[in-house]
């Protein structure tokens, strides 16, 4: 199976994933040579991508590559034409990706991308010590819930035993889970704040999304399993057509055809 993140490949989460997957499957990293966190579906079109050869524990190769998350699931099956990847791992992401957020994240992005490509996905994520709800700079980081439920996790995606088009959520508490649910995406409360951080010569920088983000209390989110100290799991997909897209745009079709 095929590991990455958004991270970093030096990231203590991705070296935590590889050597627990190492116990169940062959894995091969391809990870970003540089964190590319937030970076979502973004891809390199113009330029060239620096691929460098590295060692990661458990893992029967490994490279950094100069790109972003999506680049590097492309690249590896590039490079493996018809690869036997039963599975893109992506993670773990050095805090939570929860609700809407999903949409921003190069974790999220790069177990997507696997599921484009016709393996599933499993992108997954660690809450700090701090148990922080919202995005954080810094913190410190403990993957023993990770490390003990992902290999299983894998090991049922690979199978295909909850499909092909799959792309599994999983977002993990810190310490000691009570549990494990299953969840909807929650929806975040972003408290923007534009904080002027420097000036000169007639040029301003801005530093924007600087407010602690909250989130929308509601049963059943993803939200709520981690502020209640459970393991989270979302099954996702990349349908992104809107379900009564026919219906909506009927009446939009009859204006169209006279012109």
């Amino acid at each position: 199976m095929l590991l990455t993140n958004d991270d970093g490949i030096d990231s203590p989460g991705l070296h935590a994933l590889a050597r627990a997957l190492a116990t169940v499957a062959d894995v091969m990293v391809v990870a970003p040579a540089k964190n590319q966190s937030a970076v979502a579906r973004s891809i390199t079109i113009r330029g060239t991508l620096e691929i460098e050869e590295r060692e990661v524990e458990g893992a029967m190769a490994a490279y950094a590559v100069s790109g972003t998350p999506v680049d590097c699931v492309r690249f590896a099956e590039a490079t493996e034409p018809g690869s036997s990847f039963d599975l893109v791992v992506a993670g773990a992401n050095l805090g939570l990706n929860l609700g809407d957020d999903v949409t921003y994240s190069g974790t999220v992005a790069a177990a997507m991308e696997g599921v484009l490509l016709g393996t599933p996905g499993l992108a997954v994520s660690q809450q700090s010590t701090g148990g922080e709800l919202h995005h954080t700079r810094d913190g410190q980081y403990e993957f023993a819930t990770a490390e003990s439920i992902v290999p299983r996790l894998a090991q049922l995606l690979a199978a295909g035993d909850l499909g092909r088009d799959v792309l599994l959520n999983v977002n993990c508490p810190t310490g000691t889970p009570q549990g494990i649910r299953v969840c909807k995406l929650g929806r975040r409360i972003w408290a923007d704040q534009i904080e002027l951080a420097e000036e000169h010569e007639g040029k301003r920088r801005f530093r924007l999304y600087s407010g602690d983000a909250d989130y929308h209390r509601a049963p059943g989110t993803d939200f709520e399993a981690i502020s209640e100290s459970c393991v989270a799991l979302t099954a996702l997909h990349v349908d992104l057509e809107h379900p009564n897209s026919a219906v909506l745009l009927s009446g939009v079709q009859g204006l169209l055809e006279g012109l």
